[in-house]
């Protein structure tokens, strides 16, 4: 809604004329900008999010003495625990290295 148009008015600081005008967002003002700071407005709603949840994984690893979190654990309102999952999740689909890569190659053309 509303707020999601102020994130692209922010980012359409820094677009030239013609990318403003072809995303159709004009650019926000440094005392919008100051203002929405000042209420706690972040820019990367996702960024912010991920920290957060990092800032929980810490203080579980320092509580418990790892971060192993288990699936289903909710720590301070927050799944931590799916969370951590997602992370290895997204850590995985990083890509295989290049050696896999090439035995993975050499073993389907050898099917």
């Amino acid at each position: 809604g509303w707020l999601q148009k102020q994130r692209k008015r922010y980012k359409a600081r820094g677009w030239s004329e013609a990318e403003r005008k072809s995303g159709r967002a004009s650019a926000m003002s440094d005392e919008e900008v100051e203002r929405l700071e000042a209420l706690g407005v972040a820019w990367d709603a996702l960024a912010e999010q991920w920290e957060r949840m990092f800032g929980l994984l810490q203080a579980f690893q320092e509580r418990e003495g790892h971060a192993n979190v288990p699936k289903a654990h909710v720590e301070d309102g927050e799944k931590l625990g799916s969370w951590l999952q997602k992370q290895r999740t997204r850590y995985k689909a990083r890509g295989l290295s290049e050696a896999e890569r090439k035995r993975r190659r050499a073993s389907a053309m050898s099917d």
